[in-house]
């Protein structure tokens, strides 16, 4: 990647001054006729960046500071169009003057604007679910490697956590919280079938639509009770051709890093730890003084990483189109570089797509959809969690390479982390996802429409990885591993919609019918070559060698309807019917019926709602749904007996096959979710400058298809049943305030949200999972607790000790933790004194917006955090000299527990079996992981159009931005808030600086 970077740089901005210079020498002998103008709002103030276009040609301009444009026009009766954000569009005719005064007055945004839905659009005003729109404005130009990390916080209920910045890696993403002990993923579809939210390139995105409620789901049924995101991408236009191209250069930097101490302050604590853990000091004075003068000053965690790694993106489309056929195609380069040291590790992605839309006659038209990304990752052959834990545990005194640049094995290790990376071999991955859709619209008459469409998708990945042997290590295993995968999936629907106005009532009805079916193929094989570093998987070899293969279907039949009825746009209801066939539950079981209904009730429509309170209040909509959805995610085949074959047992020198059954149960049927909502939008002012809604919600999700404990007799694992419930309660508020002052215009809007869980039933059982992070799914707590014992301060002296509790067969010392003895016996027990504590599921989410815009200069700042959350941390992330380790110290341990300053933050320091009674799982390992974040800020100046005006149609923006620019939180090691649980083995998340330009012909 690096060999090429300058190379890219170069053509990157050598061919836009290209173009320019070409186009610039071409207008020179062209001779046009030249209108000037102002352009203002009704207050007769300037509106600064205006669009000025000449109809059917690729001529523009763009108003400046003062609401001037100048524009060359081809003919003296042009029609010039004028837009701007936030007022009507107005077409003027030229008609031969040179001079012209244009006024455009302001749009009332938040009544007109129209929001895709399931299978159609309605009108904001319309809207009685709880459908939120994502502002595509506030997204532009965010260094982001995709959509999901800039949606993060922008949308009540939208929950997304970025846990780590690895190229390839998934942020989560949920909506209104967990409703469930199985999947919590949102359904995701693209222009219409489902598809990789991963993998759409962001600039080609017109629209996206969060669908949270019954009302607005129950459309999708079976998949739906976790919400809905719709994304819609980018069409056509009529008018010549217009081309955008959008480029941006960053530079990656890790946003946290672990914060340890230098070495010797590390080895005066060590000396310490030893020395209270019965054991002689391992550094004397002298070397001490010779640490604190000469070092080394090792962090191993620093020495995997690069200072920085660049990331680069190229976006480019063209559109445009005819009376009859409009166009767009876009292609898309993202290179994102990985932090860590090694031969060029990183994610390329390429994306290609083409819309386009044909008028066969005044009835019939069509619209043909096509896209195509491929992900290649690059990346080390090992696991990253094996190479951050080996780094985090190695202290400061330890060079990572010896002066003569050898790898080191220090500290009782059989492995380096370097090493690994650079020399242990490599682990590639091509991934394609390839779709097309064909959609055909036929009027039938006046109201009443058919649409059919056709989808198909192809995902293909392949991986190969060449694990090689590190001479001088332990890690001497040569392995070849290769896998497959082909996932083919076709959608289909046909559609029936009338819509029609009649008086003061209107009317809207769909049903419709549709198909999916999915086919899953893989096959993997491995081969450990001992002796030989090649990455060949051929020969005869045929121990340590094995392969595998499987395949999977399922299909699902779906008839839905809707109904929507309003009067005077003042009452308005819904009615939504979704009928679901799924192959995952056996024939009896297969369907289910989701309704739901909603209603609003716009009180400012009213005859009896005063004038004055309508120059304040301009529109008031209460609004309330209750339905039903489905989740029908889990595996394949659980309602049947799945037959598994094994080379089986030894009986003499016989080997026997054996053939076993998996545990099944035939009668499972769909997980259901009851969804309740209620909610009001609120605009304020002449021009609804500021804009409220708020939402309540209530899920409840019953029949969860769970394995609940059976009796150890049956001897095998439990079958899944439908047996759990879980309730979810919260609430949604967001604001939005556009104002004027003088020359700048500001836009600002805000969110706040939460969410909780409780597991309502699980027949009287309960679950405790894992075991370095001990969880609980228990009835009356949230999903998966934390549950482990509550500290109690410290042991202060003998007498406390003596006093206790104390845990089984630990006697503790003073500076070491106390725990709550929740029966009273004395004795801590896991029986007996566990505690359910949080959990890691976040909660109070909040995000702030703001931009502005003045004389070609704009700024924006977007702020987003979360107001509680807890983070088990253990292991190396937070215990000094864990596990009998050598390291780590990070700075926090400095305040540790002595005689001397018993009001400390950490217990007394020890090694081994001395760390027995502070290691065990207790609340103190449990960190607050509540923060803010300055997601993103940002400058541009689009530079002024006396400038750019010998190019037709031109604009030019620069900008310069920062990702994850400031984050405030309390977290202890240098971790990041929004890691997860255990001991912070994972990659960092980045901060992410920025150059770019936008630019357009």
């Amino acid at each position: 990647m690096k060999k090429h970077l300058l190379f890219k740089v170069v053509l990157t901005f050598l061919l836009p001054a290209c173009l320019y210079l070409c186009s610039t020498g071409t207008y020179a002998q062209d001779s046009r006729n030249v209108v000037t103008g102002t352009v203002t709002d009704t207050k007769n103030e300037a509106i600064i960046g205006a669009s000025v276009k000449e109809n059917g040609t690729t001529n523009g301009a763009v108003t400046d500071a003062n609401g001037r444009f100048t524009l060359k026009t081809s003919s003296p009766n042009a029609t010039l169009t004028i837009s701007y954000i936030g007022y009507l569009t107005r077409n003027i005719p030229v008609g031969g003057n040179k001079s012209l005064k244009i006024i455009l007055q302001e749009n009332k945004v938040a009544l007109n604007e129209i929001v895709v839905v399931g299978y159609g659009t309605q009108k904001k005003v319309n809207l009685s679910g709880a459908v939120a729109s994502v502002n595509m404005k506030e997204l532009e130009n965010r260094p982001v490697v995709n959509v999901v990390e800039a949606l993060q916080g922008t949308t009540p209920g939208l929950t997304i956590q970025q846990s780590n910045s690895q190229p390839g890696s998934r942020p989560s993403i949920n909506i209104r919280g967990i409703n469930t002990l199985n999947n919590n993923d949102p359904l995701v579809i693209i222009d219409g079938i489902q598809g990789d939210i991963q993998n759409v390139n962001m600039t080609d995105i017109e629209n996206i639509s969060v669908l949270k409620d019954a009302s607005s789901t129950a459309i999708y049924g079976s998949r739906a009770s976790n919400g809905v995101i719709l994304i819609t991408t980018k069409k056509g236009t009529k008018g010549k051709p217009r081309i955008a191209y959008d480029y941006s250069y960053a530079v990656q930097t890790p946003t946290f890093l672990p914060d340890i101490v230098e070495s010797w302050v590390y080895a005066e604590l060590r000396n310490e730890a030893l020395v209270n853990s019965g054991r002689p000091a391992q550094f004397n004075a002298e070397q001490i003084a010779g640490f604190r003068q000469n070092g080394p000053n090792s962090n191993w965690m620093k020495d995997i990483y690069q200072s920085s790694a660049p990331q680069q993106s190229h976006n480019f489309s063209v559109a445009g189109g005819n009376d009859k056929t409009t166009y767009l195609v876009s292609g898309a380069y993202l290179d994102q570089e990985s932090l860590f040291e090694g031969p060029e590790y990183g994610l390329q992605r390429s994306n290609f797509r083409v819309n386009m839309e044909t008028n066969v006659s005044e009835r019939l038209k069509f619209n043909i959809l096509a896209a195509y990304t491929r992900n290649g990752l690059k990346d080390h052959a090992y696991w990253t969690e094996w190479l951050i834990e080996q780094a985090t545990r190695m202290p400061p005194i330890y060079s990572i390479k010896d002066e003569n640049g050898e790898y080191t094995y220090p500290s009782g290790s059989n492995s380096n982390a370097l090493a690994r990376l650079e020399t242990g071999g490599i682990r590639k991955s091509q991934n394609d996802d390839l779709s097309g859709i064909i959609n055909g619209e036929l009027k039938i008459v006046d109201g009443l429409k058919l649409r059919a469409m056709v989808g198909a998708k192809l995902y293909n990945n392949r991986l190969n990885e060449n694990r090689k042997a590190i001479p001088g290590s332990g890690d001497q295993e040569n392995r070849m591993t290769n896998s497959s995968q082909r996932i083919q999936e076709i959608t289909a629907n046909t559609i029936l919609s009338y819509d029609k106005t009649f008086g003061n009532h209107a009317v809207s009805a769909m049903a419709g019918y549709s198909y999916e079916g999915s086919t899953d193929n893989r096959f993997s094989t491995f081969r450990v070559a001992n002796g030989t570093p090649y990455d060949i998987m051929g020969g005869e070899q045929t121990s340590n060698t094995g392969n595998q293969e499987w395949q999977t279907e399922w299909s699902i039949y779906s008839a839905f309807f809707r109904l929507n009825y309003n009067f005077r746009e003042r009452y308005l209801f819904e009615f939504n019917l979704r009928d679901d066939a799924s192959s995952k539950f056996r024939k009896g079981n297969r369907s289910a019926w989701f309704p739901s209904a909603s209603a609003a009730w716009r009180i400012s429509e009213e005859h009896f709602y005063p004038e004055q309170l309508k120059n304040i209040l301009t529109s008031a909509k209460i609004r309330s749904s209750i339905g039903l959805v489905g989740n029908n995610r889990i595996d394949d085949y659980q309602y049947q007996a799945n037959v598994n074959a094994s080379q089986g047992y030894n009986f003499g020198s016989k080997v026997v096959p054996v053939t076993t059954f998996d545990p099944y149960n035939a009668d499972i049927k769909w997980e259901t979710t009851r969804m309740f909502n209620i909610g009001a939008d609120l605009d304020f002012f002449k021009n609804n400058t500021l804009s409220l809604s708020a939402d309540y919600f209530m899920n409840n999700t019953y029949d969860i298809l769970v394995g609940l404990p059976l009796p150890g007799l049956y001897g095998s694992a439990a079958p899944i049943q439908n047996g759990g419930e879980v309730h979810t309660r919260g609430w949604e508020l967001s604001a939005r305030y556009n104002l004027k002052t003088g020359g700048v215009r500001h836009w600002i809007s805000a969110s706040l949200s939460d969410s909780k869980n409780k597991v309502a039933d699980l027949g009287g059982a309960y679950f405790i999972n894992g075991t370095d992070i001990t969880t609980i799914v228990k009835e009356g707590y949230p999903i998966n607790a934390y549950y482990a014992y509550r500290s109690d301060g410290f042991f202060q002296n003998m007498d406390e000790v003596a006093r206790g509790p104390h845990l089984v067969s630990i006697t503790p010392k003073p500076g070491d933790l106390r725990y709550l003895d929740k029966n009273g016996d004395g004795v801590i027990r896991d029986d007996d004194d566990r505690f359910v504590l949080g959990n890691r599921d976040p909660r109070l989410l909040y995000g702030f917006n703001y931009r502005a815009e003045w004389k070609g200069l704009d700024f924006s700042m977007f702020w987003q955090g979360v107001g509680q959350r807890n983070v088990w941390l253990r292991g190396e992330a937070v215990e000094a000299f864990h596990n009998n380790n050598e390291g780590p110290v990070f700075n926090f341990h400095i305040d540790r527990w002595t005689p001397n300053h018993p009001d400390a933050s950490y217990p007394r320091l020890t090694v081994g079996s001395e760390s027995a009674n502070n290691a065990v799982k207790s609340d103190f390992w449990i960190e607050n992981a509540a923060y803010l974040r300055l997601k993103n800020i940002q400058v541009g100046y689009t530079i002024p159009t006396r400038w750019t005006n010998k190019l037709p149609g031109s604009r030019l923006r620069i900008y310069a931005t920062i990702q994850n620019a400031l984050t405030l939180t309390n977290m202890k090691g240098g971790w990041d808030p929004e890691a997860s649980d255990g001991s912070g083995r994972i990659y960092p998340v980045n901060r992410t600086y920025s150059l770019g330009l936008n630019l357009n012909f």
